[in-house]
């Protein structure tokens, strides 16, 4: 089973890449067939699909994933320890 935080990982990576002319076809439905499926290899083929992009390219999106996951307000909230379930104060 899958880390909430890794669902959400492959989620925003998928996002962003689908956003990005720089991501080539390849990458971009490797990362889709990993989030549709969760399953361990094609997990471990989108890792590598993204780390064969090019550096510059490479870089971009996983800032750009790492900016998103960093502010998104309710995985922070959930990923808290002693966080009461999924009820928010707001």
């Amino acid at each position: 089973m899958l880390d909430p935080a890794d669902t959400r990982f492959f989620q925003i990576l998928q996002q962003v890449c689908g956003q990005s002319d720089d991501v080539d076809q390849a990458c971009r439905d490797a990362i889709d067939r990993a989030v549709s499926t969760g399953d361990q290899l094609d997990l471990r083929a989108a890792r590598e699909a993204v780390d064969r992009l090019d550096a510059p390219v490479k870089e971009a999106v996983l800032r750009e994933v790492h900016l998103r996951m960093a502010t998104d307000l309710s995985a922070v909230w959930d990923a808290k320890p002693g966080a009461p379930g999924k009820q928010r104060p707001n």
